[in-house]
């Protein structure tokens, strides 16, 4: 189900996670196994940040909040890494959760990250950031517009190595895991622009931190 609980007034990153193209993936069950994988992926990898936990909406979608919006730019390469070859598109909204009445309260992240997916998928854009204020906004989507032809111009093998280069921490490792060379291993990091997208997502996460007082 869509997350709708309110319990307390609280500082959240929404993160919400698109399929791209989930009606044309055939195997319905590799689908539901792949974003289940990485829902359980992230609520594990997150768990002390979790405020509201990921789950699978609508049968394409993941949704779930994390209470410290810092680490949301590692959720988002962790969410995408997991579920690839599978593409998702995914929005990042920023907000105070409140108590007060629907009438008295201000628009919540959890409406606003569903609306800016729904812009995603009109404009066919991959990444975006809101709740910064207009200044922090434009300057973090600038950073997503940059990064994400980055994102999408990867090959399902570059996927592969770089998830498993985050979750082995080591070349070798991941060349012993994926039985090829150390040189491929690289060549793949290489070719998946992997330092240039870390760099992106560690400026946000850095931004985060300053704005939001991580």
């Amino acid at each position: 189900m869509p997350i709708d609980t309110r319990r307390d007034p609280r500082l959240v990153a929404a993160l919400f996670a698109d399929v791209i193209g989930s009606k044309a993936i055939a195997d319905r069950d590799s689908l539901s196994s792949s974003l289940t994988l990485t829902a359980r992926t992230l609520n594990a990898a997150f768990e002390p940040a979790i405020a509201e936990p990921f789950a699978i909406v609508a049968g394409d979608e993941i949704q779930g909040a994390l209470a410290d919006p810092a680490q949301a730019p590692l959720c988002l390469s962790l969410l995408r890494e997991t579920l690839a070859p599978i593409r998702a598109r995914a929005t990042v909204a920023i907000g105070i959760v409140e108590t007060l009445p629907a009438r008295d309260r201000p628009r919540d992240p959890f409406a606003a990250a569903s609306d800016n997916l729904a812009g995603l998928k009109r404009s066919g854009g991959l990444t975006s950031y809101s709740g910064t204020g207009p200044a922090g906004d434009i300057l973090l989507n600038a950073i997503c517009r940059l990064v994400d032809p980055l994102l999408e111009a990867r090959s399902d093998k570059q996927w592969e190595a770089i998830a498993a280069y985050r979750r082995l921490g080591q070349q070798r490792a991941v060349a012993d895991e994926l039985g090829v060379t150390r040189q491929s291993v690289g060549d793949r990091l290489a070719a998946g622009n992997w330092r240039a997208t870390e760099d992106g997502a560690a400026a946000i996460a850095a931004y985060l931190s300053l704005v939001c007082g991580s």
